[in-house]
C-alpha cells in the first residue's frame, strides 16, 4: 500500500478531483481520500498565504492506495500540471502499512 501526499493549488484542485474521481471510477474501486484546506506555503510557484499580497491558498490531499490507483494518480496529476504550468501541484509517495 502507498501513501499520497498532494500539496495543490487551490485554484486548480477541482481539475485533480475530477480527474481522481473519473480514474477511481474506471478501475470500480472506492475513492478515498483526505483533503485539508486553506494551506499557507512556498513551493516551487508563487507563494500562498492567503494573504492581500498573496492571496491563494493551497490544499493537501492524502490518499492510501495501491499501486494501479497510484499510477492513475500521477497521470492526472501531470495532466494537471501540463494544463496550468506554473500554478502549483506537487506529490509525494511513501510506503504505508495498516496498523488497525
Amino acid at each position: 500500500m502507498k501513501r499520497v501526499e498532494i500539496i495543490i493549488s487551490q485554484a486548480i484542485e477541482a481539475d485533480f478531483e475530477e480527474g481522481y474521481l473519473k480514474e477511481c471510477k474506471k478501475l470500480k474501486t472506492s475513492c478515498k481520500f483526505t483533503k485539508i484546506t486553506n494551506v499557507e506555503g512556498q513551493g516551487n510557484s508563487n507563494p500562498k498565504l492567503g494573504n492581500s499580497i498573496w492571496p491563494q491558498l493551497n490544499s493537501i490531499y492524502v490518499i492510501y492506495c495501491d499501486e494501479v490507483l497510484l499510477e492513475k494518480i500521477q497521470q492526472v496529476l501531470l495532466e494537471v500540471n501540463k494544463n496550468y504550468p506554473g500554478e502549483g501541484a506537487a506529490a509525494f509517495v511513501t510506503d504505508a502499512e495498516i496498523l488497525v
